[in-house]
């Protein structure tokens, strides 16, 4: 039986978020970082341009916040290359 996967977006909705409580949590954490990747700019800058916050902490908040969010887009990516490959390799 094949269980190689159809695509990557039927793999990533069906098996890996949808099918374990911790792909749930992922699914969570990733609509969660893209709020926040919207969210976080307007508060930050206004912080830095009107108040005392320092320059080294804006860019150590932007890094924490789009590396957060970047890595749970490509880590699912890397994860269905893996796959693809294995699977290719037993054919």
């Amino acid at each position: 039986m094949n269980k190689a996967p159809k695509n990557y977006i039927h793999w990533l909705f069906t098996d890996h978020y949808f099918k374990s409580g911790q792909g749930k949590l992922k699914f969570i954490a990733q609509l969660f970082g893209i709020f926040l990747a919207f969210y976080i700019p307007g508060p930050v800058i206004e912080e830095y341009l009107y108040h005392d916050a320092a320059l080294p902490a804006v860019i150590g908040i932007f890094i924490a916040t789009y590396g957060f969010c970047f890595g749970l887009m490509f880590q699912p990516y890397n994860i269905y290359k893996r796959i693809s490959l294995r699977n290719k390799s037993k054919k």
